[in-house]
């Protein structure tokens, strides 16, 4: 076989460098139209499809839909806060014209007749639909290595698991395909794959406060399932708070007025030394601009622990029969569960089946335990006059694909130790979900390998505009990080599935 001459044009990465608030503005004055855009994005897209960040994509769609915003810019129709720019929406979050397989075999014929109210926000605000991103399947795993539409890469090194289970969308974003996104989180989806793949995210509060919907969204325990809006930036993760949530932008805070709780104890312990060094060289940076960082004592921690476990477990069990019903979807929940190809996902869901749960312990955990947890987590911040704590969204950087697929079991190494891979992956990013407070993932850094570092600020909830002040603020400080390489080696070994 002999290979073609031709040779496809590069994709213009000055265009996809660009971030949301940096396109939508030029798109508003005219310098830029959303038909470049959107074409310069579609060639990167196609340029990186090895890390199969994508389920499924509609070219001739997403350039009807970058034409029309070009149209209404013409007639000087107001365009909205993201108007012109592209999303990448997690494949558990409704959209028409495409399917919402949740990256599952058995829902690969969803299609939702109308868009989750989050999609319609940011629709309404402008952008639109660029894709499906691919997932930890069924939202089930931290890896993203779905045996259906294949392992999500790491643009940082697709050898790396880029996360989950949001792990397509932050691979979307890291390589540029698209500059925001959706994913959600229920034990830290959106913050772990954003610090593996060295993006933003916000878990926005879910336990009082403004809380997105979830209407629309295939669940996994909807006690603790929120959507989170997802970028490079903490600017841009701010512009799509604004839009989802109706509530002011914010703007950036003064770091010499923010006192920043550092937990010691379980939140910091047990880290890979490279993420040790970069996060803990991150809060040194800021405490020199003039932020007070106090050391705190995380006392809520063991019965936030249990509280989550019982949370997840009995979501696990229950929400997504539940789904099925209210969306008069004529499947069984049981037969679907048995299907799931990822194996460390089949076995989370059958271990929920099979755990011992009662009515009391369930309810203690919804009501009086969540109650007693928050009061301690707020009874910190009083104390000691906090506007966030601040920890390494993960104790470890991205590692390996496994090959042969996860399983349950599967332990791997950090620090010397031997660890249980499901459990190291949320040590962490746990907690926040069962308080319900909003929490907020930003780079720190790179190791000396060159993988990004996740830096996590908690905050108070209904507080989440704050947090992003705050997020604002760090981001200045610490900066940006480089793109990835993108002369990085092809992921050879997996098969893209994206249509």
């Amino acid at each position: 076989m002999t290979r073609s001459s031709h040779v496809a044009p590069a994709p213009d990465i000055t265009l996809a460098n660009l971030t949301a608030t940096e396109a939508a503005g030029h798109i508003r004055d005219g310098g830029l139209t959303a038909e470049a855009y959107a074409s310069a994005l579609l060639a990167n897209w196609r340029a990186n499809r090895d890390l199969n960040a994508l389920t499924y994509c509609d070219e001739a769609r997403v350039m009807e839909a970058a034409r029309s915003v070009d149209l209404a810019r013409r007639k000087d129709e107001p365009l909205g806060l993201l108007g012109g720019i592209p999303v990448a929406v997690k494949d558990n979050i409704d959209t028409i014209g495409f399917p919402t397989s949740a990256s599952t075999a058995a829902l690969k014929s969803n299609h939702p007749g109308s868009n989750a109210p989050v999609v319609s926000a940011l629709l309404q605000a402008g952008a639109f639909v660029f894709g499906k991103a691919n997932m930890h399947e069924l939202a089930g795993g931290g890896t993203s290595s779905n045996p259906t539409f294949g392992a999500v890469g790491n643009p940082y090194d697709p050898s790396r698991v880029a996360g989950g289970s949001s792990g397509g969308t932050a691979a979307a974003i890291a390589a540029r395909i698209v500059p925001v996104g959706l994913g959600t989180d229920t034990a830290g989806s959106v913050r772990i794959p954003s610090a593996f793949c060295g993006t933003a995210a916000l878990r926005p509060t879910s336990v009082g406060g403004v809380r997105y919907s979830l209407d629309g969204v295939v669940p996994l325990a909807v006690d603790l399932d929120t959507v989170g809006p997802m970028a490079r930036t903490v600017e841009d993760v701010a512009l799509m708070h604004a839009a989802i949530a109706g509530t002011p932008h914010a703007t950036s805070a003064r770091l010499k007025d923010m006192r920043i709780g550092v937990p010691r104890q379980h939140y910091w312990e047990a880290l890979d030394p490279e993420v040790e060094r970069v996060t803990k060289a991150a809060l040194a940076r800021l405490q020199s601009a003039g932020a007070t960082l106090i050391e705190v004592d995380a006392s809520y921690l063991p019965e936030a622990n249990e509280t989550f476990w019982t949370l997840i477990n009995v979501g696990m069990r229950d929400d997504l029969a539940d789904f099925f019903r209210r969306h008069a979807i004529d499947l069984d929940a049981t037969e679907v569960v048995d299907a799931i190809a990822s194996l460390d996902t089949r076995r989370m869901f059958q271990l929920a089946r099979e755990a011992p749960l009662t009515a009391a312990a369930v309810a203690t955990a919804r009501g009086a335990a969540r109650a007693r947890i928050r009061d301690g987590y707020d009874a910190m911040f009083r104390a000691h006059g906090l506007h966030a704590i601040a920890f390494p969204t993960e104790p470890l950087p991205a590692p390996p694909i496994n090959r042969d697929g996860d399983y349950f079991e599967e332990e791997i190494t950090v620090n010397g130790a031997v660890v249980s891979k499901v459990g190291v992956f949320i040590q962490n990013t746990r907690f926040t979900c069962a308080l319900g407070v909003p929490g907020l993932s930003l780079a720190a850094g790179l190791t000396s390998d060159g993988l990004p570092v996740g830096l996590e600020f908690d905050g108070l909830a209904g507080r989440d505009t704050e947090l992003l002040s705050l997020g604002l603020a760090a981001e200045m400080e610490l900066g940006r990080l480089p793109p990835p390489d993108p002369k990085r080696p092809a992921a050879s070994a997996r098969t893209t599935q994206a249509t």
